[in-house]
């Protein structure tokens, strides 16, 4: 009966190996806030192939001000431009933490995002570029207030597995 579980288990895993794919890879840029304002930001992207959403671990700030946080964009669209360039759009949701030396927060926001993604290497690596708006609100303590002018932008790279 082991057996019999041991080789069922096996034949379940092969089967399934080519079911999807996972694109992992990195992900900076700038994220660009009202009255010129702004700040660098890197990420660790990934996405699973077949799952319409593309997440993001975020660290924003990178000096006095930094936030950690999660980004899940839902792809409504991937047209192809050309042979292997598209582009694509859709929207999000985006949540942060906020710590500085005098500070913390939280950051809750939606994501309406564009941008265009190009496969070479028979769909090996996918560089991208991106820009969103991400409008929120931002909670320290009890006050909350509306952000309506985080624009970030940012240029990635991610590779299939």
């Amino acid at each position: 009966m082991k057996k019999l579980f041991s080789v069922l288990a096996v034949l379940f895993v092969l089967g399934t190996v080519n079911v999807f794919a996972l694109g992992i890879g990195p992900q900076g840029g700038y994220t660009v806030t009202g009255a010129g304002g702004g700040s660098t930001n890197g990420a660790v992207t990934f996405k699973i192939d077949g799952v319409p959403c593309v997440f993001a671990l975020t660290v924003d700030g990178l000096g006095a001000v930094t936030s950690v946080g999660l980004t899940a964009d839902w792809w409504m669209a991937n047209p192809k431009i050309e042979q292997t360039w598209g582009y694509f759009y859709g929207v999000g949701l985006a949540g942060s933490f906020i710590v500085t030396k005098n500070y913390s927060g939280m950051f809750f926001g939606g994501r309406a995002v564009l941008g265009t993604n190009v496969f070479l290497l028979n769909n090996f690596i996918e560089p991208y570029i991106q820009l969103a708006w991400q409008p929120g609100v931002s909670i320290a303590g009890d006050q909350m207030t509306p952000v309506l002018d985080s624009f970030p932008l940012n240029i990635g790279l991610r590779f299939w597995f």
